[in-house]
């Protein structure tokens, strides 16, 4: 298997593939570099690199209170590296990180079709007596 290795800082070349990245998935094909500027700055980042070429194979970021929530996003691979338990190497280094050890509530969203993937590290539909809401603008 390849040599990889996640990082929480990109350089500038892995900072242009990740924009690339961005505009390759249906949901943020519009993301801006200066988008992609300041999520980088405002969120944890975990950046998936190929060891031999610097290439960013896979990124997701997570934003924290770092007491009790983190809510995963942008978790996507490279089309041609997914299938390959990269995505759940992504999970698990979010959810191993010493920055969020404290953390008990981890959410994410994602579209019906990836449900499954996220059950098998314990996430679940399941708010309790809460609900999710969102304001959309």
């Amino acid at each position: 298997m390849q040599s990889l290795t996640i990082v929480h800082e990109l350089n500038k070349p892995q900072i242009d593939q990740l924009v690339d990245l961005y505009k390759k998935m249906w949901w943020s094909k519009e993301r801006t570099k200066d988008e992609v500027l300041t999520l980088l700055k405002t969120s944890v980042s975990f950046g998936l690199i190929h060891d031999a070429t610097q290439e960013l194979i896979g990124y997701a970021r997570v934003l924290t209170d770092e007491i009790k929530y983190a809510f995963i996003f942008d978790v996507m691979l490279q089309e041609h590296m997914r299938g390959k338990g990269l995505g759940k190497a992504l999970i698990e280094a979010i959810v191993a990180h010493p920055k969020l050890k404290r953390i008990t509530r981890f959410e994410l969203t994602c579209v019906p079709e990836l449900v499954s993937f996220y059950e098998q590290f314990g996430f679940s539909e399941n708010y309790g007596k809460v609900r999710a809401m969102r304001l959309s603008k």
